[in-house]
């Protein structure tokens, strides 16, 4: 905050001069890594004694204009007071996640998403009805998005439910190793349709820390995935 917010008499030249000063030492600051709190108290002060020392004597400084300017410093001085607390919350947050993400790891967790990674000749995942369903379907899609294979579930529950796949085709045939999509058709028993989100489930391997916050590394997943994302640990 610069003390020419003021408006003494633009008719003498050391007030020209002194706003000149003035603005450039608030962009220095807010450009420059070591401008603290202090540091800016400091300068507003040494800016407000000299600009009353100098003042012109037929235009002196109100004592309005001297009130609104404390005002309007204790304002900024209290919004970087503000966000030095928000920074450091956030930074304490970001380390806490990072604890409880790398508690994770060896577990077995689900997370959104419609990847099944099909290793061993079995692959799971799970999906979440808004309601009961009177009859689910889980249909295993190809990487051209054809479906290999349908798996009926039976009448489910509202909320989180798993299912596995053992691999096999629809018409028998042994699948091949790798990465999958599926998707849930669920009804009602009025016949209507039941909304079935998709989940993925994954062996958590590793954690790395991001700037929007931990991120989980699952096995046979092929990607990453946020920590906020976790819906369940089994």
């Amino acid at each position: 905050m610069s003390v020419n917010a003021l408006t003494p008499s633009t008719t003498n030249p050391f007030y020209a001069s002194l706003q000149n000063a003035t603005s450039s030492a608030a962009t220095s600051a807010t450009s420059g890594s070591n401008s603290s709190g202090l540091a800016s108290e400091s300068t507003f002060y040494n800016l407000l004694v000299t600009q009353l020392t100098n003042q012109d004597p037929l235009n002196p400084l109100s004592n309005q204009d001297l009130s609104a300017q404390l005002a309007q410093f204790s304002v900024a001085n209290g919004v970087q007071a503000i966000q030095g607390s928000l920074s450091s919350l956030m930074q304490q947050l970001n380390q806490n996640q990072g604890l409880q993400a790398a508690s994770l790891i060896g577990k077995t967790v689900t997370t959104s998403g419609n990847s099944l990674t099909l290793s061993g000749g079995s692959s799971t995942g799970a999906y979440s009805l808004s309601g009961a369903a009177s009859a689910v379907d889980v249909l295993v899609n190809d990487s051209a998005g054809q479906t290999v294979a349908v798996l009926p579930q039976g009448p489910q529950s509202a909320g989180l439910q798993s299912f596995s796949w053992n691999g096999t085709a629809a018409n028998g045939a042994p699948m091949p190793p790798g990465t999958y999509q599926f998707s849930v058709q669920a009804a009602g028993s009025n016949g209507q349709s039941v909304t079935a989100s998709p989940y993925m489930t994954g062996v958590v391997n590793g954690v790395t820390l991001g700037t929007a916050g931990p991120v989980l590394q699952l096995q046979g997943q092929g990607g990453a995935v946020p920590f906020s994302a976790v819906q369940n640990i089994l």
